[in-house]
């Protein structure tokens, strides 16, 4: 019975170590799109989808 409740401890421990731990550093991740015309890199939040492509507001204002 000791050996059965050592082996799900193990396995406990080994799925928070490797899945939730690995969970909470992906909601700081990033994602960046280069723009099409300027070829600069920003957040693709802030870039505007225009035509199938990416495109900054920089070069959105300057149309």
């Amino acid at each position: 019975m000791s050996k059965i409740l050592v082996f799900l401890a193990i396995l406990l421990i080994i799925y928070i170590v490797f899945f939730k731990l690995k969970k909470r550093g992906d909601k700081d991740a990033q994602n960046f799109v280069e723009c099409d015309k300027c070829g600069t890199f920003i957040d693709i939040k802030e870039a505007v989808l225009s035509g199938g492509k990416y495109i900054c507001k920089d070069c959105i204002k300057d149309r």
